[in-house]
Formats: structure tokens, C-alpha cells, sequence
């Protein structure tokens, strides 16, 4: 094989390769993208607030996969919007993410009981 058509050859393959690694990450981000109540599947609509021991991280999305935006402290009150399977989207009442919608596992929320 000559050098030129090696080196054609050469510049073929990293291309496929750079081009295949490109669209592997545009597809990686698009899930890790911020993703709102729309995809909620049902309505909550209560205060509520962080029971979990630890510190809890609010994400861009309902699931691990979505990158975290900060953590919410045990106590932090929080406006509980919807679900998504067990992912709740709420909106920030106090703290440093005040103000902030985002998604986080609902089973570190607590359920205020209603009393008639």
C-alpha cells in the first residue's frame, strides 16, 4: 500500500471513529438534559419536606442518570408538584436551592398527614 493511500485510509478511520464517538455523547446528553413537569404522570400538588438522614440531590430528571444540581438538607420544605414513578418534581421553598424546580426520589419526602 502506498503513503497516500494509507494515510486516506488513516483519516477514514478516525473520522468514523470521531464521528460514531459524537453521536454516542450527543445521545448521553440529551438523557442527562433538565426535564421538567410535563413528563410528570401524576398530580401531588403538597408542602412537604426532606426526611431523609442525609443530604438529598436534587436532579434535571426523573432517574440517576441526570446530573445533580445540588442537595437538599434534612428538613428543607419543598413544593411537592407531581410524580413520576418514584421520582417527585418539586419546587425549593427555603435554602440555598430556593426557588429551584428539580426531581428527587420521593421516598425521602415526607407525606404531611391531614387531620379534619
Amino acid at each position: 500500500m502506498n503513503t497516500l493511500t494509507r494515510r486516506i485510509a488513516t483519516v477514514a478511520s478516525t473520522g468514523a471513529l470521531l464521528i460514531g464517538g459524537a453521536v454516542a455523547t450527543a445521545s448521553t446528553a440529551s438523557a442527562a438534559g433538565k426535564v421538567g413537569g410535563s413528563a410528570c404522570t401524576t398530580k401531588v400538588r403538597i408542602d412537604s419536606w426532606v426526611e431523609s438522614a442525609s443530604a438529598l440531590k436534587i436532579r434535571t430528571g426523573p432517574g440517576t442518570g441526570y446530573s445533580a444540581t445540588g442537595q437538599l438538607s434534612k428538613m428543607t420544605g419543598v413544593w411537592w408538584s407531581c410524580n413520576k414513578g418514584s421520582w417527585a418534581y418539586i419546587k425549593v421553598e427555603r435554602g440555598p436551592h430556593k426557588g429551584e424546580w428539580g426531581w428527587v426520589a420521593k421516598q425521602y419526602l415526607a407525606v404531611p398527614m391531614q387531620t379534619d
